[in-house]
């Protein structure tokens, strides 16, 4: 991709947001493909990789070679695919192992999703700076000197944010039940 259709993406040009997606979506449909086995799966990893990159496309460095930069998000993007899918079959057969009678009144991605959609809520009410450190560490999956640097503060500052978010995501979700307090240790944590 030449550097002038990048410069004008950069710049919130939708023609210039186009070419690259043309250039492109097949080619990390594909990749995509290859590593998930699943096509709707593989449309859908490349449609999030589209989505964030149009949202962060004031962040795109022009001087960086495009192609590793793209393909690099894809693989980031199916990365934390995988480990989102391996996180919900723990915490699924760990709920099936130890509370097998929750599981016989319902579907263990049924619970899943709840206890998701819990930490999510519980994660919302977070103090706006302690929030956004938590995101960038366990969701972004950022180091402490990758925030610190990013949000311009220091590391210590940085670890007690996250110190002080999962002491009361433990504490909100142990609250809850049993399997929250279950979720919060094998997703949040």
């Amino acid at each position: 991709m030449d550097e002038k259709t990048i410069r004008r993406f950069k710049e919130g040009d939708a023609e210039a947001f186009d070419l690259i997606y043309h250039q492109y979506a097949k080619k990390m449909y594909y990749f995509a493909l290859g590593l998930v086995k699943d096509e709707e799966t593989s449309k859908d990893l490349v449609q999030e990789v589209f989505i964030n990159l149009w949202e962060k496309k004031e962040l795109v460095n022009t001087n960086l070679n495009f192609d590793n930069y793209i393909f690099t998000i894809v693989y980031n993007t199916i990365r934390k695919f995988f480990r989102k899918k391996a996180i919900e079959t723990k915490v699924i057969d760990h709920i099936t192992k130890n509370s097998p009678e929750i599981i016989k009144s319902s579907d263990g991605t049924l619970i899943y999703n709840e206890l998701l959609e819990i930490a999510s809520n519980t994660i919302e009410k977070l103090p706006p700076q302690r929030k956004k450190v938590y995101k960038l560490s366990k969701q972004e999956g950022m180091k402490i000197k990758e925030i610190a640097d990013k949000l311009n503060i220091s590391h210590r500052t940085v670890e007690n944010h996250l110190a002080r978010a999962l002491k009361y995501l433990k504490e909100e979700l142990a609250g809850i039940s049993l399997q929250a307090l279950i979720f919060f240790h094998l997703f949040l944590t």
